[in-house]
């Protein structure tokens, strides 16, 4: 069954996505990262190449003719993602298809509306069986 993870109380959304990416890139893991447009990949384009500052964090478009040889795939049409074992969700909404990753990565920052977004987000994987954690961010600081 798919495990659902929600890092909620995040001050920056972004940061704290580089930092997980480059945690499960450190094991080695194949990411896909779903946005919900194409302007929002793009935004995320751009900080993959900027974050960590001593680097860049590999990626592509699903539809890039290097994919098989690329740790990070990201693209905000969930249909051209490859199989892979971990999907960061940067939409609002519930990814299509989720149930085929092992993993899935809620990012949740400390505003309002994203937290009233995640908890819906919570409550239709619950609906549907599934048992998502939360890591509170807070805690971590």
């Amino acid at each position: 069954m798919t495990e659902i993870s929600f890092y909620f109380n995040v001050p920056n959304r972004e940061h704290a996505l580089c930092q997980l990416v480059s945690k499960a890139l450190a094991k080695r893991l194949s990411i896909n990262i779903l946005t919900d447009s194409q302007a929002a990949t793009a935004a995320l384009d751009g900080l993959l190449w900027e974050v960590p500052q001593t680097g860049f964090l590999p990626h592509c478009a699903a539809d890039a003719a290097i994919v098989a040889d690329t740790p990070i795939v990201l693209d905000y049409r969930p249909e051209l993602l490859p199989a892979r074992p971990l999907l960061f969700n940067w939409t609002n909404g519930l990814p299509p298809g989720f149930e085929r990753y092992q993993r899935v990565i809620e990012v949740v920052s400390i505003d309002e509306e994203a937290r009233t977004l995640a908890r819906e987000r919570w409550k239709a994987y619950a609906a549907q069986g599934f048992k998502p954690t939360s890591f509170d961010m807070m805690d971590r600081a």
